[in-house]
């Protein structure tokens, strides 16, 4: 007859990898835009220094971050960060789905879902980070509004997709 439990593991795992996948096809959409762009994929050594700033000395923002030496293992705590924080999103893509009628897996609710999450970054880790609101302090402002929106999008529209094939 089966146990219960292994189809809510089996669930979980899904919802699992769904999320992370959701975040691999943003680093993947970063990696083709440097392909037919030559537009440099996000570098997560500066978000590994703010994480290790912000435990090692409890700064949160750091307008001088991109001068502060950097610290030894930034990169890869930068990139396990980045994917923590695509657990989130994913997180809360699922409570949305859960908790709001209005809200479902269709390409829609992703695309909607992608261009609010980015306020996360436009409202907090960019000003957190020292390049400004809305990225306004970096060399390209407009640029960075539009990579960051269109990340995120792609993260919103992998979740829909991902939730929708789990039938969820």
């Amino acid at each position: 007859y089966g146990d219960h439990r292994d189809l809510h593991l089996s669930l979980r795992r899904q919802r699992q990898m769904c999320i992370r996948d959701s975040c691999i096809a943003m680093d993947l959409w970063q990696r083709l835009l440097f392909v037919l762009y030559k537009i440099p994929p996000t570098n997560w050594a500066p978000t590994g220094r703010w994480l290790l700033m912000l435990i090692n000395k409890g700064i949160i923002f750091n307008i001088n971050l991109e001068n502060e030496k950097p610290i030894n293992y930034e990169l890869p705590i930068g990139w396990i960060f980045h994917y923590i924080v695509g657990i989130g999103y994913g997180f809360a893509y699922w409570i949305c789905l859960t908790f709001f009628d209005f809200f479902n897996t269709s390409l829609l609710s992703g695309f909607l879902f992608g261009l609010i999450s980015v306020v996360v970054p436009w409202f907090f880790f960019l000003p957190a980070t020292g390049k400004g609101l809305m990225g306004n302090k970096t060399p390209n402002p407009k640029l960075t509004k539009v990579l960051s929106t269109c990340s995120h999008v792609v993260v919103g529209l992998f979740l829909a997709i991902g939730f929708s094939l789990m039938e969820y």
